[in-house]
């Protein structure tokens, strides 16, 4: 612990200052960079010209010095232009890319996140402190030197949801660490620029995806596109280790160590560091980020070897943890037996599921009762008819299914079968009236809005693993906004009956087996959304998980039917089990 004392800067201008030397330092590096690369390439083009063309020699006086100066100049200018464009914009690709969101206070979750932080920046002594979330089960962390020089703190649903609050105090400890230190800083320089040949990549890619079918096949795409991404590929993939073999690992323990002078808890940091360990930490689809994170997707292959050393941003975890197990007077072993112990606490502490079946007989009757008369009333408001592409009259629809259709448009031929009536769509005020609603976001039927689609009873506000959702009290259905999931999957606060984990079992074997009917194919009736009254869409949740269920799009919700969020939530946990409990 001693060797920690008086290792913060003593203020933020020191910080700034420090900033300011690294970004000479790296603009430097970059130069270097490019002027050796631009100059073995260009370099050995010529010297393979001299070989071919009798009496050239670039290495003549009068042409070398012409060349070095052409050299010297591609290469200041790549170097400035790569430079400010990655401080420009690095940071903004970076979060796009891990799709990275601000925290929503009325999330507990993220509630206590940002209390973590407010409480951070004022024993580090910033100014700001920003923080984001990576909507992702997986576990890890970084920090970020944005625009204007805002420090950001970045985490993932999966670290929120798998550590305590200790635990989330001491990461956000570590990745402020890295923020005083300037690492952060200089990281995020030097991924922003390896990222800007990403940025390439993917401008090079989208251009070819849209580009026309006919020029697509032309051999002049081929010959001019492919190796502009294969030249960015290798300079995207040179600069990064050029850069990595410039980083010292002992950063990384340094971080952990001011980390603990600033949460006085390394137990807390080696048990987050092996939980993100031996779960998923991978996050987004390029090793250009690797730097960053607090543990690296490949991190069980890391050794102390001098390859290692050379070749990796961190050190080996198990010797991380050995160093914060030190400062705590334990071993490696009573650290991860602390993380078991922990899991099982937890594990037992879980709110246990009711399902439907344990109900009354009555109470299930009830329901049927009540759907049978949801489903009437649907069908007495389904009188409109439409004319396809083929002129064949289809429906009957409500007006919700009509405006759904794919052929659907103002001058599409419709029928309104109660009042006999035919013509274009626009001529009926009914439908006018509904695309206006629609325009301005409006429900089509006020009567019907936040109504169960199912049975039609009122829904109500509830939270669901921490996170607001709607729900039928009735029938138990749930409405979920899509970009709920992933902190719904990541978060483990209820326990399922045997009988439910079951199903959840034979579903997965009726997937895996070809003999079987898939589950994809079950049949349900139409559904209109409660929210902007159109249609539900019946799709597959996923590709991984077929399970067929309603999707909104326009309104991008989700309607889970009774036990149908519960299943997925059980099969996705199974595949992502906790560290503590399933890994040695």
């Amino acid at each position: 612990m001693t060797q920690t004392k008086n290792t913060l800067p003593a203020s933020y201008w020191e910080i700034q200052k420090k900033q300011q030397r690294i970004s000479v330092l790296l603009l430097f590096l970059l130069f270097i960079f490019y002027f050796l690369t631009v100059g073995l390439i260009s370099g050995s083009v010529l010297f393979s010209l001299g070989l071919i063309l009798p009496g050239f020699s670039f290495l003549a006086g009068p042409f070398f010095i012409k060349y070095l100066v052409i050299v010297f100049s591609l290469s200041l200018i790549l170097t400035l232009v790569n430079f400010l464009q990655a401080k420009k914009r690095g940071v903004q690709y970076i979060l796009k890319n891990l799709r990275a969101c601000s925290p929503d206070p009325e999330d507990r979750y993220h509630l206590s996140f940002l209390n973590v932080l407010e409480e951070m920046k004022i024993s580090s002594g910033l100014p700001e402190l920003r923080g984001y979330i990576i909507p992702t089960v997986n576990l890890n962390s970084l920090s970020l030197i944005g625009p204007g020089q805002q420090p950001a703190i970045v985490v993932t649903e999966g670290l929120l949801a798998e550590t305590s609050r200790d635990e989330l105090q001491a990461v956000v400890a570590h990745e402020t660490a890295h923020i005083l230190k300037g690492d952060t800083f200089l990281l995020t320089l030097v991924c922003s620029i390896a990222a800007f040949y990403e940025e390439l990549i993917d401008s090079l890619d989208r251009q070819k995806e849209y580009s026309q079918p006919e020029l697509k096949q032309t051999r002049g795409d081929k010959g001019v596109g492919q190796p502009l991404i294969y030249l960015a590929s290798l300079l995207s993939y040179l600069l990064l280790n050029f850069f990595i073999t410039i980083i010292s690992q002992k950063r990384e323990l340094l971080a952990d160590a001011t980390a603990v002078e600033l949460c006085r808890d390394p137990l807390a940091l080696a048990r987050v560091i092996y939980k993100a360990q031996v779960a998923n930490s991978y996050l987004g689809d390029s090793s250009v980020f690797t730097p960053l994170f607090l543990v690296p997707p490949d991190s069980r292959d890391i050794r102390e070897t001098s390859r290692d050393k050379l070749f990796n941003t961190h050190p080996p975890v198990s010797l991380r943890l050995r160093l914060l197990a030190e400062m705590a007077h334990k071993n490696l072993k009573e650290v991860i037996e602390e993380v078991r112990t922990r899991e099982e606490q937890r594990a037992r502490a879980r709110t246990r599921y009711s399902p439907l079946e344990e109900s009354s007989p009555e109470y299930l009757e009830k329901i049927n009762k009540l759907q049978q008369q949801a489903r009437e009333s649907l069908e007495k408001d389904s009188i409109w008819l439409a004319r396809n592409a083929r002129g064949r009259w289809e429906g009957p629809y409500v007006l919700g299914s009509l405006l759904t259709l794919p052929y659907f448009t103002p001058a599409t031929r419709i029928k309104n079968t109660k009042e006999n009536l035919e013509g274009p769509a626009r001529n009926f005020p009914q439908i006018r009236f509904a695309l206006y609603r629609q325009l301005k976001k409006q429900p089509l039927d006020p009567a019907r809005h936040d109504k169960c689609p199912v049975c039609n009873t009122g829904l109500v506000e509830a939270f669901y693993e921490g996170v607001k959702i709607k729900i039928c009290q009735t029938c138990r259905g749930q409405l979920v906004a899509m970009s709920d999931l992933e902190k719904i999957f990541a978060r483990r606060e209820m326990t399922f009956p045997e009988s439910l984990q079951q199903k959840a079992r034979a579903y997965r074997e009726a997937l895996l087996d070809s003999n079987i009917k898939p589950p994809v194919l079950k049949e349900k009736p139409p559904a209109l959304c409660p929210g902007c009254g159109l249609q539900f869409t019946l799709r597959p949740f996923s590709y991984h998980y077929l399970l067929p269920v309603y999707k909104c799009y326009q309104c991008q919700v989700i309607w889970f039917e009774d036990q149908e969020l519960e299943l997925l939530q059980i099969l996705i946990e199974e595949k992502t089990a906790g560290p503590g409990l399933n890994q040695n």
